[in-house]
């Protein structure tokens, strides 16, 4: 524990990894130790930890559902994106509805975990014939080769 404060009172840099476990205990022995700069640094440490839990960034996918016609599916998000993980759409995206795209909602949605994607959330609805199902699906943005231009931020919030 007392290389890290050590390492702060040499250079007043807080270095601890970014899965530091001992917060609690460090923080203690700071203030203990009356190291009102260590404790700004900790709290700061421990405020960016809590919101990069919160808000990390991500791409979006939304996947829509409809019996109209058979199945027709729909997606949106970054047309990059769509074109990335299903490169056979082509043109049919634009210009017209599901013409030649021979894929059902368990393939696409199969097609999306596979790349990395998550259901971060769900809905459905509708009477007698104008049902849908909507998947938002989320994946963090890789560490190397990030978009961050086109990426989308959403906020994850606990269920209860």
């Amino acid at each position: 524990m007392f290389r890290y404060i050590l390492n702060f009172l040499r250079t007043s840099k807080l270095l601890i990894p970014d899965d530091f476990k001992d917060y609690s205990l460090l923080y203690e022995e700071a203030r203990y130790f009356q190291l009102q700069p260590m404790l700004t640094e900790l709290e700061r440490w421990r405020q960016d930890r809590e919101l990069s839990r919160v808000s990390r960034p991500c791409e979006c996918l939304v996947v829509r559902v409809a019996p109209d016609l058979g199945e027709r599916i729909t997606l949106s998000g970054d047309k990059v994106l769509i074109e990335d993980v299903f490169p056979e759409i082509g043109d049919v995206m634009c210009n017209s509805v599901n013409a030649g795209w021979n894929h059902d909602s368990t393939h696409v949605l199969e097609r999306l975990q596979q790349r990395g994607f998550e259901i971060a959330g769900s809905c459905g609805g509708g009477v007698d014939s104008s049902q849908f199902s909507e998947y938002v699906l989320r994946r963090e943005l890789r560490r190397t080769g990030q978009r961050t231009p086109n990426s989308n931020r959403i906020k994850q919030e606990q269920l209860d």
